[in-house]
Parts: structure tokens; C-alpha cells; sequence
């Protein structure tokens, strides 16, 4: 786990999550050790991923269950550097293409709506221009009070606490920069 920066917005997943994150905790022998980062100029978590043997599914292609995890981790991360703790509340995926190990793969996540109790996002999977796999994703936002009622004071609702602000800080900036900026043609 990375050390806490008071003040400062986040900019990897695992200063965010847990040591034992299924998607990316550092001290998780099971965990995909996901190296998610958040590019500020897009306002997207962008990262590169090998799939390797143990998320094998059909020889020589990844399981759509590993697959699901890196999308799921990728768009759940985006939303905490937005500022926001969140629950998956629905999950789409669209299979495009059979996804072979040991590539390496590109990942995106962006927001695409928030709304009072809701963050909408997307992401995909691709090997270079070729787009494998899309998802989308519904998330509940999470109310601070039942993160304090569920965690307590453990040390990771704290941790999580001191990006809240400065990530949320970040994102309205984001968005006022992402609006006023020409659409590509």
C-alpha cells in the first residue's frame, strides 16, 4: 500500500484500496496486482495488463470472469479518484473478441453520467486499435455516515478519507476543463 499524501488527489488504485483487494491488493496472493493509474488530462484510469496461465479460460485465451474483474476494478477505481466510494449496482459486458494471454493489453475507464446517487461508466479492453471487450457499469454511491457505521475507524476508511476531498476537488476541475474543450471530429 502506498503511503497516505495528506491533501494531495490520488493517482494509482492502490492508494485507494485495501492490501487484500481481489483486483489489486499488494499483499493478496490471489489478487491480479491491477497497476491502475489516473491520467488527470483525460479524467480516465488508463493502465496496461497481461493476461497470464491462471486466468486462463479456452487455451491460450482468458477467462471472461478475469476479464470482468479488470473492467470492474478499472471503472471502480475511476470512481474513487472522482472522489466517490461506491457499489456496483449493475454490470453490462460485450465479448467482442477472444482475449489472448501474455499481450499486452490497454485499458480505459471514464465516466459517461453522475447523478445524485448514481456514477454511469465505461471501459474496454483493447489490443492495439482492436476493441476486445466494452463493459458498463451503474454504481451506488455510497453515503460517508454508512462507511463510518460499516468500517469504523479500521485506519482504511481514514486513509480513504484524506483523498475524498482533494479527489472531488480534482474532478470538478476535470469536468469544467473536459467541457470547455472542442469535441474531436
Amino acid at each position: 500500500m502506498q503511503a497516505d499524501p495528506k491533501g494531495k488527489a490520488s493517482t494509482v488504485g492502490q492508494q485507494l484500496h485495501h492490501d487484500n483487494c481481489f483486483g489489486c491488493g499488494a499483499l493478496n496472493n490471489y489478487s491480479f496486482h491491477i497497476p491502475s493509474t489516473f491520467d488527470e488530462n483525460k479524467g480516465e484510469v488508463v493502465f496496461r495488463f497481461q493476461m497470464r496461465r491462471e486466468h486462463e479460460g479456452a487455451p491460450g485465451y482468458a477467462h471472461g470472469g478475469s476479464l470482468a474483474v479488470i473492467l470492474d476494478e478499472a471503472q471502480g477505481v475511476l470512481c474513487h479518484h472522482l472522489g466517490h466510494f461506491v457499489m456496483t449496482d449493475g454490470f453490462s459486458i460485450k465479448y467482442h473478441k477472444a482475449t489472448p494471454l501474455y499481450k499486452d493489453l490497454e485499458i480505459h475507464a471514464w465516466l459517461t453520467s453522475a447523478r445524485s446517487k448514481r456514477l454511469y461508466t465505461k471501459a474496454r479492453i483493447k489490443l492495439g486499435d482492436e476493441v476486445l471487450v466494452e463493459s458498463k457499469i451503474k454504481w451506488y454511491i455510497i453515503p460517508e455516515r454508512l462507511l463510518e457505521r460499516k468500517f469504523g475507524n479500521d485506519g482504511m476508511n481514514n486513509r480513504l478519507k484524506n483523498f475524498l476531498e482533494p479527489n472531488r476537488t480534482r474532478a470538478k476541475e476535470i469536468r469544467r476543463r473536459l467541457r470547455v474543450q472542442p469535441k474531436p471530429v
